[in-house]
């Protein structure tokens, strides 16, 4: 089967993407989940919260990522304001009082400061919403600006291309280039300097309720070099700048 995927760049210094179940501290995930990636893309159509879950649903919208960058994480005191009602001029001034929270930040592990680097690969059944996003990420017209997490951590999103994917079922052995999903893995091959990391618990899908109606385990490359597997599930294949690239949907 022959699908278009609109591929994009999500790129920001600092980003942080919480653990639904991380309480006194705020944790990471270190690559943005499915839900949050979804979020995105209705924040450039400008839909409302909570209004979209039905609309980017995996029975309805196919998404893949790519680590870019090596990932690194540091732990930093954010100063919340308490903005409890009433809302008054001296507590957004933070006269008020403030709540400090320990928050784990996601920053590029490398030597020189670098902005951190995921790539998208965005598939919808509706061919006008999929024309309309990658429209707008192309000509960086966005109703409300996306970020990486939260919105202290405005995302740079640059367009890379329309392309066409075939979507297949390998046999045997298949180098993937984007997070894999643990619900469709058969065995993780050994290479040479490769670190493989394992993800729980990562949201997938809401309800529209806001309930959580699926989570996913995946596993990635510490730097975001592909990694070999043997998976039984589809994947999907396209020409990006005259290179193959093998990927798998969240």
């Amino acid at each position: 089967m022959d699908i278009k995927l609109a591929v994009f760049d999500a790129k920001c210094f600092f980003a942080h993407f919480r653990k639904h179940f991380s309480t006194t501290s705020s944790l990471s995930y270190p690559f943005p989940p499915r839900t949050t990636i979804a979020g995105m893309m209705a924040a450039i159509l400008g839909y409302d919260r909570d209004a979209y879950y039905p609309i980017f649903s995996s029975e309805k919208c196919r998404i893949a990522l790519q680590i870019r960058t090596p990932i690194r994480r540091i732990t930093s005191t954010v100063n919340y304001l308490m903005t409890d009602k009433p809302v008054t001029l001296s507590k957004l001034r933070g006269i008020g009082g403030q709540a400090q929270v320990h928050m784990e930040m996601l920053v590029s592990d490398t030597c020189e400061p670098q902005q951190l680097s995921y790539r998208i690969f965005f598939n919808h059944e509706d061919m006008d919403l999929l024309k309309e996003i990658t429209e707008r990420v192309r000509r960086r017209r966005f109703v409300y600006p996306p970020s990486l997490g939260t919105m202290n951590n405005i995302a740079e999103l640059e367009y890379v291309d329309l392309v066409d994917a075939e979507i297949y079922r390998p046999n045997g052995e298949v180098e993937i280039c984007t997070v894999v999903p643990v619900s469709i893995l058969k065995r993780v091959l050994p290479q040479h300097e490769r670190r493989i990391f394992i993800e729980e618990l990562v949201p997938a899908d809401f309800a529209e309720d806001r309930k959580l109606k699926r989570e996913e385990n995946y596993i990635y490359e510490g730097e975001g070099r592909p990694i070999k597997v043997i998976i039984e599930g589809e994947v999907f294949r396209c020409m990006l700048n005259g290179d193959s690239v093998v990927g798998v949907f969240m």
